[in-house]
């Protein structure tokens, strides 16, 4: 410790100091040591029922408010992620169903172009159903001969209107 020119120290060892030697050899007593001064001042100390500074608990209050706004902005940050990582994906599931149906769609044109085509209805009636060409047809007109003079009489009318504005 730090007590190795008192009193004290001498104590400890349980042995006994020489005696320091007066200049006529006789020995002298040996001197307390200058000891420190302590000034003692009486006031009111801080007591456990002594409130505490205004100005602490205003930093107190800063600091909580300050952690509250860092917790609310984490947690604001984070739902704005995951709200966009879900959009994104729903975005890159509707991408993928939209090139589906693009590659359906296309083939789907191809075979109606192939199993629709007059050449092979044609080819396929007469190879395998051994259908084949008429030598003559009929046609059979079913719609009202008034109906029919009507429609004939409006076109010429038409047609001569249209000659007129030419002219």
């Amino acid at each position: 410790m730090g007590i190795n020119t008192s009193n004290a120290a001498f104590a400890y060892d349980m042995q006994a100091a020489p005696a320091p030697m007066s200049p006529l050899g006789t020995p002298r007593a040996p001197r307390a040591g200058e000891r420190p001064r302590f000034d003692v001042y009486t006031g009111a100390a801080r007591e456990a029922n002594q409130a505490v500074s205004p100005a602490f608990t205003h930093v107190v209050k800063i600091f909580c408010i300050l952690v509250a706004l860092f917790c609310v902005i984490g947690v604001a940050r984070v739902t704005i992620a995951s709200a966009t990582a879900a959009t994104l994906n729903a975005s890159a599931a509707a991408t993928n169903e939209l090139e589906a149906a693009q590659d359906t769609s296309s083939s789907l044109e191809v075979m109606r172009s192939v199993y629709g085509a007059d050449t092979r209805v044609r080819d396929l009636a007469t190879s395998t159903l051994g259908m084949v060409e008429p030598e003559e047809t009929v046609t059979v007109d079913v719609s009202d001969p008034v109906a029919q003079d009507a429609q004939t009489q409006d076109a010429a009318d038409g047609a001569t209107d249209a000659a007129v504005q030419v002219q």
